[in-house]
């Protein structure tokens, strides 16, 4: 976080620097606001660009095998462009290592879902899961004590999921 802080203050020295220059060199012809107009231009333009292009940095962290299931886009009132093309703002991955485990004829596999969010301090929630492929239901459980945790859900066949898990 803080380091996004210092790149936005960098990016707004820079513009707002490179203008100043611009209208030294041109014997103060310019206008006296393109110096900071041009710095709140790079300051906006840095966190566009950080908003679109975190999805893609982290997918290419995530070990090889790890499925994005899902996606979540929004609009901010705080980030115009948004509205435009809405950024991810935070996404769902299954790993890829996964146990599999027969049990009384039905094929069960236990998996970890990674939840990312991009707040103002990222954030990242682990659940673990048990599917049964033959019911195709599943259930949230500590995977420290091993009990449930949450209800019993369905999961549809064509998701992606059941499709990972599955297979």
């Amino acid at each position: 976080m803080i380091w996004h802080l210092v790149g936005v203050l960098v990016m707004g020295l820079c513009l707002g620097g490179m203008a100043f220059f611009v209208r030294k060199a041109t014997r103060n012809r310019l206008a006296k606001w393109w110096i900071p107009a041009s710095a709140a231009a790079g300051m906006l333009g840095y966190l566009a660009y950080y908003d679109y292009d975190w999805y893609a940095f982290k997918r290419s962290q995530l070990p090889e095998g790890t499925v994005v299931i899902h996606e979540e886009r929004g609009r901010s009132l705080l980030k115009p462009w948004s509205y435009l093309h809405p950024a991810v703002n935070s996404f769902v991955a299954l790993d890829g290592k996964h146990s599999t485990r027969l049990q009384d004829r039905q094929r069960l596999v236990e998996y970890f879902e990674y939840h990312f969010h991009k707040d103002p301090l990222e954030r990242l929630e682990t659940q673990a899961y048990v599917l049964n492929c033959e019911t195709q239901e599943r259930v949230a459980f500590d995977d420290k004590s091993g009990r449930p945790t949450g209800p019993v859900e369905n999961v549809s066949i064509e998701s992606a999921i059941f499709r990972s898990a599955c297979r």
